[in-house]
């Protein structure tokens, strides 16, 4: 793997989102949940290094809200555990 692919994934992985196989001429991966194995879209790896750990950041409070992630719910156990005040009021933010 290169580089900026190993930094996007270890970015995911504490979400519960696996990155896997290429989806479109090796410049865009697919995410899973890793718990159910649902698509749950791509990334590109155009990226700059450290940004794919502040994409991930920005989008916590999403995942935490369940309105990013799976159905199945395993993002936004994960966001919860990482940081369970900031996932509270995101829930509250969004509810």
């Amino acid at each position: 793997m290169s580089a900026i692919l190993d930094e996007i994934t270890a970015a995911y992985e504490p979400l519960g989102v696996a990155v896997e196989g290429v989806a479109t001429y090796g410049t865009y991966y697919r995410l899973r949940c890793a718990r159910c194995g649902a698509a749950l879209g791509c990334v590109g790896d155009k990226l700059l290094p450290g940004m794919a750990r502040e994409l991930v950041d920005g989008e916590m409070d999403l995942y935490a809200a369940g309105l990013a992630g799976c159905a199945c719910g395993f993002q936004a156990e994960r966001a919860g555990s990482i940081d369970p005040a900031r996932a509270t009021a995101a829930k509250a933010r969004f509810a």
